[in-house]
């Protein structure tokens, strides 16, 4: 009994520590934010055509970070397929008081769905790709499970595959950690490829981050290229997206953001679970949490999608873009298709005043230290992006604050 008594007073002591040692980190390791109203303003592209939108949407810019309490905001708008404004407000890296520009990257977290889905759609509009071939009991390193399931229902999350907390304990230290580095997406499957489904394909949806990396496995499979390089060479290349890359996937990243928590009016850098330091590594995700990227990069992207027909095809735009059903015919309440969101008849108290619905494309990501949000109306040939070094209070937050940008322009241009 003696024995058990130590042991416990043992834990005890040892948690006691932990949490003092953390208690003292928490309380020394703020910094006093740079002043909101003094934020240095930098702009790439002005596109003189659309100026009165342009100007309305930069004096509302420069009430953003004060708004929502972060330290940079960066924002690009395309219409009519070309970038007609980029800009960036705030510092990339504060403790260098080094401004942010329109070429500062940000982790764009489940934004890179979307771009994978992306990739997925160039394969498959050239044949290589099947859609709703069973391809479950063929991904290699990923051992056969109880029900087969095809590349549709693992973009559309519909597979049955779990996400962060259904996997095994041995699975957290990856994922809660984040400083381990992964240099093929067949090693990050390891994470997680002793899992179960945890329902019959088709039958559910379940929102997984590891839906679209084991997708990211079948685009490997079906284009005989290693993920990154197909990338590079079908989407990157041809988009002119020089600034999109995978986390770690090359050394001394350059114009890369610092990435930071806030407080109040306080600051400090990002720590996985507030002990790691900030060279966190998302390499287990890149195809579904793990990119990259600016929003000029995002918004060259959501061009092509709106007014290239070569680049995706309509047909495959289609596919791509509309909300999955499930079995017993449903569809789910996000709305989900393949890689994105689309809401069809969306209507918003800051577009429109709430009384015209549009048609929205989106996707958005939450990611170490940093927000991303991509929007696309291809009723009016829009497109919006914007980044953010830290985390809003709330994701509706930063929701809120990108719409009144695309409100100007959508409100102004169509008047």
């Amino acid at each position: 009994m003696k024995k058990i008594y130590k042991r416990l007073l043992r834990i005890t002591l040892i948690l006691l520590s932990l949490f003092i040692l953390w208690k003292v980190y928490d309380l020394s390791s703020w910094e006093r934010s740079p002043e909101a109203s003094s934020l240095p303003v930098t702009t790439h592209i002005y596109d003189r055509e659309y100026a009165l939108s342009i100007d309305k949407a930069s004096k509302y810019l420069k009430e953003i970070p004060g708004k929502l309490n972060v330290p940079s905001f960066s924002v690009a708008v395309g219409m009519n397929n070309k970038i007609i404004w980029s800009e960036a407000i705030g510092y990339a890296r504060i403790e260098e008081m080094l401004a942010a520009s329109p070429d500062t990257k940000y982790r764009v977290g489940s934004t890179s769905k979307a771009i994978t889905a992306t990739g997925v759609a160039r394969l498959a509009d050239k044949g290589k790709l099947d859609l709703d071939a069973y391809v479950g009991d063929s991904i290699l390193n990923y051992p056969k499970k109880k029900w087969n399931f095809t590349t549709r229902q693992l973009m559309s999350h519909t597979a049955g595959l779990g996400n962060y907390g259904d996997f095994p304990v041995k699975s957290w230290k990856y994922t809660l950690c984040n400083c381990y580095h992964f240099p093929t997406v067949r090693e990050a499957l390891n994470i997680f490829n002793e899992a179960e489904l945890l329902y019959e394909p088709g039958t559910d949806y379940a929102y997984s981050t590891f839906d679209i990396v084991l997708s990211s496995a079948v685009l490997e499979q079906a284009s005989g290229e290693s993920f990154l390089p197909y990338m590079e060479k079908e989407v990157f290349r041809p988009l002119k997206m020089t600034n999109t890359l995978g986390d770690h996937s090359k050394e001394n990243i350059e114009h890369l953001a610092g990435f930071y928590e806030t407080k109040g009016r306080s600051y400090r850098e990002w720590r996985s679970m507030g002990l790691v330091a900030n060279d966190i590594n998302l390499s287990y995700k890149w195809a579904g949490g793990g990119f990259l990227s600016t929003p000029s990069d995002l918004v060259k992207m959501g061009n092509a999608y709106l007014n290239d027909t070569v680049f995706i095809s309509p047909k495959m735009r289609k596919e791509f873009w509309t909300p999955q059903r499930l079995r017993n015919g449903e569809i789910n309440e996000q709305q989900y298709a393949l890689g994105w969101r689309s809401y069809e008849d969306y209507t918003y108290e800051h577009i429109f005043d709430g009384e015209k619905p549009v048609w929205m494309v989106h996707h958005g990501g939450v990611s170490k230290g940093s927000m991303n949000f991509l929007v696309l109306f291809p009723e009016y040939s829009l497109v919006i992006n914007a980044s953010m070094n830290a985390r809003a209070e709330s994701f509706g937050l930063f929701w809120t604050e990108v719409m009144k940008l695309a409100a100007i322009f959508l409100e102004t241009e169509n008047q």
